[in-house]
């Protein structure tokens, strides 16, 4: 600012009634008009500005002079940027906008303050238009009827991205949730989109199963499904194949065993239908959890061993550790720790060196069991929270719950009564809102509880159990993750 601009900037923030974004979007224009010529282009544009609505209407008048004065290039990709829900990259753009690198206009629109820059990560960049920006570009793209082709072009660029995801899961799994939990807005945007076109929902539902198990989206993910199996009752295809597989997985975790068991069984028969041997092993596995759920340990054990056969079969390592993984669960469920512990070591070495964080996780949350079930809550709240620690590390939820609960049991048997029934309140609270009653029903946790609650619980004395249980539920999730892990430092 100078002696020579301060007069016309002045004017310029009078004239925009100090709002914010009218005022951000004027600057961007300094490239190439003076402070002065702004003023007066847009004094004519707001000399017929009245009413109640002045705010409102500074805005709207501002983002229409800012729009006016785009290039038909940069009026296209702002329209049609529109249809992002969330966060946007590169090949996104690219999608919605047609033919030619969309870079160069990106830019220009970043330049111009219409679209923000979102940094995810340093090996890629996301953008993002602010709401009002958003509504606005929206209403141009109706306009110019152009809404539905775009609309169209969005769910293409959603569905190739998540059946991506899909093939990648086995090898890649973290990096294919991370990169759906970043797009999740629009994978949303695209589902509801394909409401009316019942196979294009299945499709999309049918590759997001896996992530909204994994990711602990148990509501969400249950509606969707539900959802597109309704619309596509006859189909006899692959993606009805994993649209049950995946809501068999989430009605186990939200405790509805019985209604589980048949979709599980209904996935495992299209599979062999259509001679995928990689699917048909996941749909043997499926079967394995369903007995988990309903308390069938030793038939679970059964299931998971000929599911590991399967996997060596198939020759993936990951695979191998996979049902390694699984055959771990349901030794830890029978109280087998003389064979759980030396199968958990190796497979969380196994999963240390394929940089698998749920590998991890469980390997160390059944090592954490078999503390549990020697007595050894103090060694259980240090493996329980390395557990948390991996579980986090994939975004699962409801495996963090239970790692917090887990690390509580322990700290009931270590002598920290009080910090243990904090802990047991913040877990359950957490899992209340994750929709999961997988631990309420799960015979071997019901034991870990009866074993280690009771006793703190006369130990402290009921009023103090319940007044620190209660300071649990209130906590946030992250004051009681931090609470966990500093108690697990401590250990």
């Amino acid at each position: 600012m100078t002696s020579a601009n301060a007069g016309p900037i002045a004017e310029i923030c009078r004239t925009l009634g100090g709002v914010p974004l009218a005022i951000e979007l004027a600057a961007a224009r300094t490239k190439a008009l003076t402070p002065g010529e702004i003023r007066d282009r847009l004094s004519d544009r707001f000399r017929l500005l009245t009413g109640g609505r002045g705010r409102h209407q500074t805005l709207r008048s501002t983002i229409d002079w800012s729009y006016d004065l785009l290039s038909e290039a940069e009026q296209t990709l702002f329209r049609r940027v529109s249809v992002f829900a969330g966060g946007f990259d590169l090949s996104a753009a690219q999608a919605v906008r047609g033919n030619g690198d969309p870079l160069d206009v990106i830019e220009q629109l970043v330049d111009k303050s219409l679209l923000a820059i979102e940094q995810r990560s340093e090996e890629k960049l996301r953008y993002r238009l602010l709401e009002t920006l958003r509504q606005y570009a929206a209403e141009r793209l109706v306009q110019a009827g152009e809404e539905e082709n775009v609309r169209a072009h969005h769910f293409a660029h959603y569905l190739a991205l998540a059946e991506r995801a899909y093939r990648q899961r086995i090898e890649e799994e973290a990096t294919s949730l991370a990169l759906l939990e970043a797009d999740h807005d629009d994978l949303r945007a695209a589902l509801a989109w394909a409401r009316s076109r019942p196979h294009d929902l299945l499709r999309l539902a049918s590759a997001l199963g896996w992530f909204w198990h994994l990711r602990s989206h148990y509501g969400e993910g249950r509606r969707w499904l539900e959802e597109a199996l309704k619309l596509n009752p006859s189909e006899r295809s692959p993606e009805k194949a994993g649209a049950l597989w995946a809501l068999s997985m989430i009605l186990n975790w939200q405790g509805e065993v019985a209604a589980a068991r048949p979709l599980a069984e209904q996935s495992l028969e299209l599979w062999r239908e259509n001679e995928n041997p990689l699917e048909l092993a996941l749909a043997l596995e499926s079967i394995g959890w369903s007995h988990f759920a309903a308390n069938n340990y030793s038939e679970a054990l059964r299931s998971m061993e000929n599911c590991l056969e399967f996997y060596r079969k198939l020759g993936s390592a990951k695979l191998i550790t996979r049902g390694r993984v699984a055959v771990g669960q349901m030794l830890a469920a029978l109280g087998d720790v003389e064979r759980t512990e030396p199968l958990a070591r190796e497979t969380l070495a196994e999963g240390r060196a394929q940089g698998e964080p749920k590998f991890v996780h469980f390997s160390l949350h059944y090592l954490a069991d078999c503390a549990l079930w020697r007595g050894d809550g103090k060694n259980a709240v240090l493996l329980y929270g390395e557990s948390l620690r991996a579980a986090l590390d994939y975004g699962n939820e409801m495996e963090a719950a239970t790692e917090v609960q887990g690390m509580a049991m322990g700290l009931m048997g270590s002598g920290r009564e009080v910090e243990g029934f904090q802990l047991y309140g913040a877990s359950n609270a957490r899992l209340a809102e994750l929709q999961t009653t997988l631990l309420d029903d799960i015979a071997f946790w019901l034991k870990f509880r009866a074993r280690y609650l009771p006793p703190a619980r006369e130990r402290i004395g009921a009023v103090a159990a319940a007044n620190a249980e209660r300071e649990g539920r209130t906590m946030t999730w992250k004051q009681a993750l931090s609470c966990a892990f500093a108690l697990a430092a401590d250990s």
